[in-house]
């Protein structure tokens, strides 16, 4: 076994599992933040709340409209002089009256419709800017992201490429039980002696097996269980 070919496979490694790291990172700083989703809810909110007030005040200017309409055509039937009866005559008063009652009524919702509409629309004006605002800030961020996220692609390419020549001059044994090591230590099998110390785990070995590992020999660490290989 060649310890030396393991540490620049466990270099490679290292280098690989750090950058494809980083482009998880990055790939999940893409998506929108909750901070840029609340703007966007603010504004939508804006948005339906400013249509339901301004459907509101339409329908109630109408149905002033319509109610107006009614006690004009009763006014005209009133005094048009056709309806001779007490009665009748009585009845079309007391009409003309109710919807008179009902038009002032309606006119004072229309007025706090329209005051209801105006607040809505400087919401929303408000809301928009802000979220405008964020957009394009992290439509920045974005861009800078996207460009990071494509040169790790291509580095990651390169490094696998790396490791695919490296991986084939180690012989098939050491490399499985590098790959096993890898596995269970956290992504690093082999660690660096440096001092008789251990700097996968920091645990001080003994000055025969340091003697060992400066000799190229397979020796392994008391403390972590990884390969030790002279730094």
């Amino acid at each position: 076994m060649n310890i030396h070919q393991l540490f620049q496979l466990q270099k490679l490694d290292t280098e690989i599992d750090e950058k494809k790291k980083r482009l998880g990172e990055v790939l999940k700083a893409q998506k929108e933040p909750e901070s840029l989703l609340k703007k966007r809810h603010r504004a939508e909110t804006a948005a339906s709340e400013l249509q339901t007030w301004q459907t509101k005040h339409q329908d109630l200017t109408l149905e002033v409209g319509s109610v107006s309409t009614k006690a004009k055509n009763s006014e005209n039937r009133l005094y048009s002089g056709k309806v001779t009866n007490p009665k009748e005559l009585s009845d079309l008063q007391q009409e003309i009256e109710s919807l008179g009652r009902r038009k002032t009524a309606l006119e004072e919702e229309v007025l706090e419709a329209l005051v209801m509409v105006e607040d809505a629309q400087t919401e929303k004006t408000a809301a928009d800017a802000e979220l405008e605002t964020a957009v394009t800030d992290w439509e920045a961020q974005s861009t800078h992201l996207k460009a990071e996220q494509n040169e790790l692609a291509l580095s990651l390419h390169k490094l696998m490429q790396n490791r695919k020549g490296k991986a084939a001059a180690v012989e098939a044994a050491a490399l499985k039980e590098y790959e096993q090591l890898r596995k269970s230590r956290h992504g690093v099998a082999v660690a660096a002696l440096r001092i008789n110390v251990c700097l996968g785990c920091r645990t001080t070995v003994s000055a025969n097996k340091a003697k060992e590992v400066n000799e190229g020999r397979k020796v392994y660490c008391g403390g972590c269980g990884r390969l030790l290989v002279a730094a």
